[in-house]
């Protein structure tokens, strides 16, 4: 769908857990720049050239791919793509350009390791979730970019906003001038998971404030642009939203604990419904909760119990 013209939205609709990311496609004088190239495998691939097809536009014309972060839903068809196209330039956040080099790196950013810590003689491991569902694939960026920096689109020029808190260098996208936000996972379908290696709650609550600076100074409109689920035409609702769900989990964390201590593995209940979120991404998610709090000395952990300081 051409929602401005020569910026293309290829939205990919929601069909299981780890679905390939949708793309932003813009034409610019010599062929086309990418936000996102979508998830490895054959299957993710296809979809991926199928939606380019649709759109009347060449895949073999693109020549930079902007990758908002490091998961594979993102960026696994990455190296199918560099096969592809040997001169691709590939666009990072200076922060996020170690874990496109290494993948491995991902599980410290993910925490992974909470889950032996909380529930022993278990282990996650990311690459072998990815594997299964979305390969990854690894590559060099040819550029990184920080916090404040331009990127030239043809007609576009986007400025760089560092939002971690689901990933450390994740990185959206802001055209004030034509009034667009590229949020990558940030919002969407589902409040995203955010893990305290990758900026946490706190992280990811500055993240949305970040996101209403950038909303507020446009002079129309902001259209919001996800990587999973349709164009969001209200900001203020989303961001409204999505903040009150965050903090309703904090809100039922501190309401379990006025009932008495309790130890990680007795508050995952309190905060997801099912066993199979407990530990992926439910450790994480908490883990960022109870570290905001005892920061801000609202907790305090004794003898592997949380308490709520009087």
């Amino acid at each position: 769908m051409e929602i401005k013209k020569d910026l293309y939205f290829l939205e990919v609709h929601k069909k299981g857990i780890v679905d390939s990311s949708s793309i932003i496609a813009i034409r610019d004088s010599t062929g086309l720049i990418c936000v996102e190239i979508g998830g490895g495998g054959d299957e993710n691939i296809k979809q991926t050239r199928t939606l380019f097809e649709k759109e009347g536009l060449n895949i073999l014309d693109i020549h930079t791919v902007i990758i908002s972060h490091t998961h594979a839903d993102h960026m696994g068809a990455i190296a199918y793509f560099k096969d592809l196209i040997p001169d691709l330039t590939i666009m990072d956040h200076e922060i996020d350009a170690p874990y496109l080099e290494d993948n491995t790196l991902l599980n410290g950013a993910f925490d992974t390791h909470l889950v032996s810590t909380y529930f022993p003689g278990e282990k996650f491991d990311i690459m072998e979730f990815y594997k299964e569902l979305c390969p990854i694939s690894e590559a060099t960026p040819d550029k990184t970019v920080v916090e404040g920096d331009q990127i030239e689109c043809g007609e576009y020029c986007f400025n760089v906003i560092h939002t971690p808190g689901h990933h450390p260098g994740h990185m959206s996208l802001v055209e004030g001038n034509h009034a667009i936000l590229f949020v990558g996972d940030m919002l969407g379908m589902e409040v995203p998971f955010y893990t305290p290696s990758s900026g946490g709650v706190s992280g990811y609550l500055e993240s949305l404030k970040k996101y209403r600076a950038a909303a507020a100074n446009c002079t129309e409109p902001i259209v919001i642009i996800p990587s999973h689920g349709a164009l969001i035409q209200s900001s203020e609702d989303i961001l409204d939203a999505v903040e009150n769900k965050v903090k309703k989990r904090e809100i039922r964390l501190l309401e379990a604990l006025k009932q008495g201590p309790k130890r990680f593995t007795e508050l995952l209940p309190e905060m997801f419904r099912h066993e199979f979120q407990f530990k992926f991404p439910g450790a994480g998610i908490l883990s960022s909760h109870l570290l905001k709090l005892e920061e801000e000395e609202r907790i305090v952990q004794e003898e592997e119990r949380y308490f709520l300081v009087a």
